[in-house]
């Protein structure tokens, strides 16, 4: 594993600056979550893997809760302890049941309902005015976002039907948002040369990287930027893997001469990060991923799990932009925030 080029001093970097080890109401906290997130998901399994018999689900459960319990009870066993090293415990359990991708369902049926809409989101935002235009782009980003199974607050909303592009973004927070430096954003374009390589780490599948993410990525396109979606190597929770991102993108150019152009010329790839978390630590990627993003100007950092719970406070050599919905009341609290408010740091390279 190789650590990103453009992270500044990494070794003493973090990825989880919240240390749950010296914080047991925080660790009480994510503990609850994590068992709690049992309940959400044995029925994926069940759905997606018919050879689960119950026998199985159940001891899946048990070993589940114990890995947790365990965690509760040794908390020094443990060389640190984040929310990063929770879900990597997921994950690891998950492998050893051959329980790879319970959300393959879901992120399939999202994908496809978001490519249906991302014609007529594409016309809406061509229609604006230039000013119009961008805030379109921004506070979609932001709807697309919500699309997030791993958070109570969103599952919830999920099962609600709460979560359609157009009645997310209608019912966003209102700018300014909690951290706002859209316009600081803006301006950077007006004022310099279009970035070279934008790097930008994908979240989740459905309308978050579809309806959110790809009017953006169409933009950094027609405004001269090369882009690589940087995608998870392996599934987790809902967010969309590098495999499922090659075919989606294939579809998109499809129905966009920008994306096609981009896709076919070479000027918008897919890059593997070698990660399977929702989080991720810059210094465990892929070797050849670090090698394709080596050049890149800017890092867009999107979603919660990327952009906040991990590398919040990292540093770089060149300019990021961190993109976000907070969809826990803790992490919100955590930035001086709130359940739902929007985040949109934009971070020149000092």
């Amino acid at each position: 594993m190789a650590v990103l080029a453009q992270l500044r001093n990494a070794p003493a970097y973090r990825p989880c600056d919240w240390d749950l080890k010296a914080d047991p109401d925080g660790r009480a906290y994510w503990l609850h979550h994590f068992r709690e997130y049992a309940d959400v998901l044995l029925p994926l399994i069940a759905a997606e893997y018919g050879r689960a018999s119950a026998a199985e689900q159940a001891a899946f459960r048990a070993d589940y809760l114990a890995i947790f319990d365990r965690v509760a009870a040794y908390p020094d066993a443990y060389p640190r302890i984040d929310i990063l090293l929770f879900d990597e415990l997921r994950t690891e359990l998950q492998a050893r049941y051959g329980y790879r991708d319970p959300f393959r369902g879901v992120k399939a049926r999202e994908n496809e309902a978001a490519l249906a809409l991302l014609p007529g989101v594409l016309a809406e935002i061509d229609a604006a005015s230039p000013t119009a235009r961008r805030e379109l782009i921004a506070a979609g980003l932001m709807a697309g976002n919500i699309f997030d199974l791993g958070s109570r607050a969103t599952i919830q909303r999920y099962r609600d039907g709460l979560t359609a592009f157009d009645t997310t973004r209608a019912t966003q927070p209102r700018r300014p948002w909690a951290v706002d430096d859209v316009d600081a954003w803006w301006r950077r374009w007006d004022e310099r040369p279009a970035y070279a390589h934008v790097v930008f780490f994908a979240d989740n599948a459905g309308s978050d990287i579809v309806l959110g993410c790809l009017p953006l990525v169409r933009w950094l396109l027609a405004a001269g930027s090369a882009v690589t979606l940087a995608a998870n190597s392996e599934p987790a929770l809902n967010d969309v893997t590098a495999e499922e991102l090659g075919p989606l993108l294939e579809r998109a150019a499809a129905l966009d001469a920008t994306l096609a152009e981009g896709w076919r010329g070479g000027r918008l790839r897919v890059a593997a990060t070698g990660n399977a978390a929702p989080l991720i630590d810059l210094t465990r990627l892929a070797d050849e991923f670090v090698a394709t993003a080596r050049t890149a100007d800017l890092l867009v950092l999107h979603g919660m799990g990327r952009a906040v719970e991990s590398n919040w406070r990292a540093a770089f050599d060149c300019d990021v932009l961190r993109t976000a919905v907070l969809k826990d009341v803790r992490v919100a609290e955590r930035i001086g925030a709130r359940l739902f408010d929007c985040v949109w740091q934009f971070t020149p390279r000092s």
